[in-house]
């Protein structure tokens, strides 16, 4: 009899405990198939995305693609943020072909600033990536293939290449609006440009908008002042100075603009965006330097508001 009411006992407690093991599986299994898949759209400041859920109704590639397309294309807001597509900016058409999502934009997309479009380009990857059968994704805007600020094939994207936009890196990247100083189209004046950047913390400022000075300028009837291959060896600040060393490519390949402009197109856009308020200029150590016919390199060179286009021009503070 005891030996009878043991054998129950063990019976029921083994039954129990595989009944809390199936009851944990099974709430894994479901938390994970919640979790499975993701819509991506932008935060409120415009600086990073955000995640939701996303459940298709069929799991396949043509379910998938509608879905997601229709959504983007109809600029889906929600409550703290807004839609990864600005505005007229629309998916034409798209075709898979050996794991690769061909996506179609239409022309508002190249029209877009280099911060958004980069969000909208990582946000693109990441939600068309997780469809089945989809290996990677190339994005065309008008039957051309996108390129990048050097005119570079952008060429086929995955979830890795856009690692620094995961959002959980708050500690790592800032971001920050400069202003920059180009030229006009008769290269005698200086016009702003306002650029959004998401760069290293560790960067220094004065690092950042000089990288994308020398990137040239994104807006309309704007034009570069530097040349594009311009490096800056070092640069120091101390007592309200800045001493930027460039490499022989700022005067060996000096672009054909007024030879005043590369200068204060350098020192108003580090004046603009650090606390400093006076720049020297020197070319690979070199201060005994004339750059072009006039400019002596070998002074101290302060902010000039004579050579702004604007005729209410001020010194901007970031």
């Amino acid at each position: 009899m005891k030996k009878t009411i043991k054998i129950i006992c063990v019976t029921a407690a083994c039954i129990f405990l595989g009944l809390i093991a199936y009851i944990s599986f099974a709430g894994r299994k479901e938390k994970n198939t919640e979790q499975k898949y993701s819509f991506y759209y932008i935060n409120s400041e415009e600086t990073k995305l955000k995640e939701e859920k996303y459940t298709p109704e069929k799991e396949t590639a043509e379910v998938m693609l509608r879905d997601f397309s229709e959504s983007l294309n109809n600029r889906e807001t929600r409550e703290d943020g807004i839609s990864l597509f600005p505005e007229d900016v629309k998916i034409s058409s798209y075709s898979i072909k050996d794991g690769i999502l061909r996506l179609e934009f239409n022309e508002a997309y190249s029209k877009m600033s280099r911060t958004r479009e980069l969000l909208v380009r990582t946000g693109v990857v990441k939600i068309f990536i997780q469809i089945p059968g989809i290996d990677s994704v190339e994005i065309y805007v008008e039957k051309k293939p996108l390129t990048n600020s050097k005119g570079e094939e952008v060429g086929a994207m995955n979830s890795d290449t856009f690692v620094e936009f995961s959002g959980s890196d708050g500690d790592v990247y800032s971001y920050d609006t400069f202003t920059l100083y180009f030229t006009n189209k008769n290269g005698d004046k200086l016009v702003e440009e306002q650029r959004s950047v998401r760069y290293r913390r560790n960067l220094p400022k004065a690092t950042v908008v000089l990288e994308q000075l020398a990137r040239g300028p994104l807006e309309k009837d704007h034009y570069p002042t530097i040349p594009e291959n311009s490096e800056v060896l070092s640069l120091t600040k101390a007592n309200g100075i800045c001493y930027v060393d460039y490499n022989s490519v700022f005067q060996d390949y000096a672009l054909n603009v007024s030879e005043q402009i590369p200068i204060y197109s350098v020192v108003n856009t580090l004046i603009a965006a650090t606390d400093v308020d006076k720049v020297e200029i020197s070319i690979e150590g070199n201060k005994e330097v004339t750059f072009g016919q006039n400019m002596q390199l070998y002074k101290f060179y302060e902010w000039n508001d004579s050579l702004l286009a604007s005729a209410k021009a001020k010194k901007e503070q970031n």
